[in-house]
C-alpha cells in the first residue's frame, strides 16, 4: 500500500466577467508513492502508466496553471475556451461548447483539445508525445440526485470508444459515482485489468470547513492505472458549472433553504 500526505495551495482570480485564471501547487510531507520503481511495459503510449515516474519527481508540482474564458453564444449555448497546464501530467488548449435548456434535464456538448504531455517535475517543461482528443458528451438528470453521462470521442492514447458514468448526488453535497470506458484497444493490449474503469468520490470543502464554498474536492479510485481510455482532466468543465444554476437543480434545492 502506498500513500502520500501533504498542502496544496491555490488561488483564483477573475478580473472580468467570463475570464478566470487558477493555479495549485502540491507539496508532499510525508508518504512513500515515490518508492515505486516498477516500470511500465505498456504498449501504447504512456499518458497515464508512467504516473510512478510522476511521483518521484514531482515535488513540490504544478498540479494546474490555466487562464480559461466562459461566454454565452446563443440561447441555451455555452461556451468555454481553456488553456495552460490543464493538469498534472498535460498542458494545452481546451474548448468546450454545451446546449443545456433551463428547464431540461437533458444537454449535449462537445470538447477539442490539443494537448502535450508534461515533464515528469510536473514544473513548467514539455516532453515530446503531443495529441488531438476530443468527445461528444450526452448528459442526463434523472431526478432523485442520479446523473447518467456518455462521452464518446478520443482518449489522450490516441485510442477511440466511449465512456459510460453513474453519479448518485446526495443532500448534503457529497457525490459517489462509478464509470466504465471501452475503447478500440484489445484487451490483452491494454494490460492488466482489460479496460479502464473505476469509482469516483467528491466531498464539498464546505462540509469539511463548516464556511460557504463552492469548492469540492474528488477522488478517484482505480484498480489500476493503465494508458487505454484515459481522458484529459480539465478543471471547469461546463456541465458541472451551469446544471447547479438551472431550474430542476434550484428547485431540488429549495427544501434545504427552509429548513
Amino acid at each position: 500500500v502506498r500513500a502520500d500526505a501533504g498542502v496544496e495551495v491555490s488561488a483564483r482570480f477573475r478580473p472580468a466577467r467570463g475570464l478566470e485564471f487558477s493555479g495549485a501547487m502540491r507539496k508532499k510531507v510525508l508518504g512513500n508513492l515515490d518508492q515505486s520503481s516498477r516500470p511500465s511495459t505498456s504498449g501504447l503510449p504512456h499518458v497515464r502508466s508512467d504516473f510512478n515516474i510522476y511521483d518521484r519527481q514531482g515535488d513540490p508540482a504544478i498540479t494546474n496553471l490555466t487562464g480559461a474564458y466562459y461566454f454565452k453564444p446563443g440561447t441555451d449555448f455555452y461556451g468555454r475556451v481553456t488553456a495552460g497546464y490543464l493538469e498534472p501530467m498535460f498542458g494545452g488548449v481546451s474548448a468546450e461548447l454545451l446546449w443545456k435548456p433551463v428547464n431540461s434535464r437533458f444537454a449535449l456538448g462537445v470538447e477539442a483539445n490539443y494537448a502535450r504531455q508534461r515533464d515528469y517535475d510536473q514544473l513548467l517543461g514539455f516532453q515530446d508525445y503531443d495529441v488531438a482528443t476530443g468527445h461528444v458528451s450526452a448528459y442526463w438528470d434523472m431526478g432523485g440526485g442520479y446523473h447518467g453521462q456518455v462521452d464518446a470521442g478520443r482518449y489522450l492514447a490516441g485510442d477511440w470508444g466511449a465512456t459510460l458514468s453513474l453519479d448518485r448526488e446526495f443532500e448534503n453535497g457529497w457525490r459517489v459515482g462509478a464509470f466504465a470506458t471501452l475503447t478500440d484497444v484489445p484487451f490483452e493490449e491494454f494490460g492488466e485489468g482489460s479496460f479502464d474503469k473505476g469509482i469516483r468520490i467528491t466531498i464539498p470543502i464546505s462540509w469539511i470547513t463548516g464556511q460557504p464554498t463552492r469548492d469540492d474536492y474528488t477522488a478517484t479510485l482505480r484498480p489500476v492505472t493503465r494508458d487505454g481510455g484515459a481522458r484529459l482532466q480539465v478543471e471547469g468543465r461546463l456541465y458541472d458549472r451551469v446544471r447547479p444554476l438551472q431550474a430542476p437543480e434550484l428547485q431540488d434545492g429549495w427544501g434545504r433553504f427552509w429548513r
